[in-house]
Order: C-alpha cells, then structure tokens, then sequence
C-alpha cells in the first residue's frame, strides 16, 4: 500500500448537507425536493438522502433524467 489518503465524496447527505448541496435553505428543500427522493434511516432519528437521488432530481427540473419511483429498490438499479 503506498500510504495515499483517498477521498471520497459522500453518498448519502443528511438534510442541511442535502439542501446546501441543492443550493437551497432546508425549508425550500423539505416542500420541493423531500417529497421526491428516498430518505434513508441513519439511525432511529436521523435520515439521509442519496447523493445519487439529488442528483437525478436536479436533473429532472433541467429537464432531463428518469422519474425516480416511489418503490424503487436502489439494488434493481444496479446492472
């Protein structure tokens, strides 16, 4: 091993991280954007947001992207 520190962007983000990541104040993010993606349980209290979530639906307000499905298993996804 050569010792290297690697860095890795996150991939799931908690709701202020989520927002901020969106560029917009958490209250704009729980009516616009929470109603749209998955939260994923951190613990008993805590939830998070898939990065890759966000991303498609940053996509989709650009008018790009797939419908993300309300059910959807994130392992049918990978293939």
């Amino acid at each position: 091993m050569s010792g290297k520190i690697v860095q890795m962007p996150p991939r799931v983000l908690d709701i202020g991280d989520a927002a901020s990541y969106l560029a917009m104040s958490v209250g704009t993010f729980r009516t616009q954007v929470l109603p749209h993606v998955r939260q994923i349980a951190l613990s008993a209290r805590r939830r998070g947001y898939l990065v890759s979530d966000l991303d498609r639906w940053i996509d989709q307000q650009a008018g790009g992207g797939t419908e993300l499905p309300a059910s959807a298993n994130p392992w049918d996804m990978m293939s």
